[in-house]
């Protein structure tokens, strides 16, 4: 079977697999690592509808 898996850069840490938390005066605090792609900085998506710059 085909695998149909979509890496998609994670655009919450773009990329980079941790968030940066500042205070406000904008200096960083510290650093977690991204809840959404678990610090891989990327998402994999098993529908190819969802791929961005998809181009026909």
């Amino acid at each position: 079977m085909l695998d149909m898996t979509v890496r998609k850069i994670c655009h919450y840490c773009d990329g980079k697999g941790y968030i940066e938390l500042r205070d406000c005066a904008g200096d960083v605090q510290r650093e977690e690592t991204c809840v959404f792609c678990g610090g891989l900085g990327y998402i994999d998506s098993d529908d190819p509808e969802e791929e961005s710059d998809k181009i026909d």
